[in-house]
């Protein structure tokens, strides 16, 4: 199973991610999020990435502007909060659905992106609450699914054991919006290894 730190906005925790073993390291474009970083910051923190993949986070913004950033930062991947659905040729899509009840996850039965996201519901953020949601309204198969939503150190054998295709961290292994906590992050990593 793979894992992915979203909200990284600095050098050195995107650095400590990837040496700890994460897969994914998440880069926010969103002007609502705490977390949000700008190209050059995204730019900056890409290029230290070796084996990491970069994915930008995008709420509500026009497919031209993800585009430009995604060519402009080298991103892998963009995961996007909308209503639409994205087609970003040369891009991994990951559309992010804010689960409320199994209405949402039904989204996933029609859609075309590459992977979805399943978060919690929130109605003060898009994410990164630190909150999970019911996951017994998990469909059986979650090959092609990011799970999120209040996820660290002591829930991720749960999570886990929902068996997504890969387990998405934010708040939980941070000290402050945007600021990675190394003692977390070392925390979790270990559990997903034992």
């Amino acid at each position: 199973m793979k894992s992915k730190i979203c909200g990284v906005t600095t050098e050195a925790d995107a650095s400590l991610c990837e040496s700890l073993g994460a897969d994914f390291i998440g880069l926010n474009f969103a002007d609502i999020s705490p977390r949000v970083i700008d190209v050059n910051r995204a730019k900056s923190i890409a290029s230290t990435l070796t084996n990491a993949k970069s994915i930008g986070i995008f709420v509500e913004q026009s497919t031209e502007e993800i585009e430009h950033i995604a060519k402009e930062v080298g991103l892998w991947g963009v995961q996007f909060y909308s209503d639409l659905e994205r087609e970003m040729p040369g891009f991994v899509t990951i559309k992010a659905l804010r689960v409320r009840d199994p209405r949402t996850i039904g989204v996933m039965a029609v859609g075309r992106c590459d992977y979805y996201l399943l978060d919690a519901y929130s109605d003060s953020a898009m994410g990164g609450t630190g909150k999970t949601f019911d996951w017994s309204l998990l469909p059986p198969n979650l090959d092609r699914v990011f799970l999120a939503g209040g996820i660290k150190a002591e829930n991720i054998r749960f999570a886990m054991d929902t068996r997504p295709f890969a387990i998405d961290v934010c708040s939980g292994v941070e000290s402050s919006p945007g600021v990675k906590d190394e003692r977390k992050l070392r925390r979790l990593f270990e559990e997903i290894r034992a």
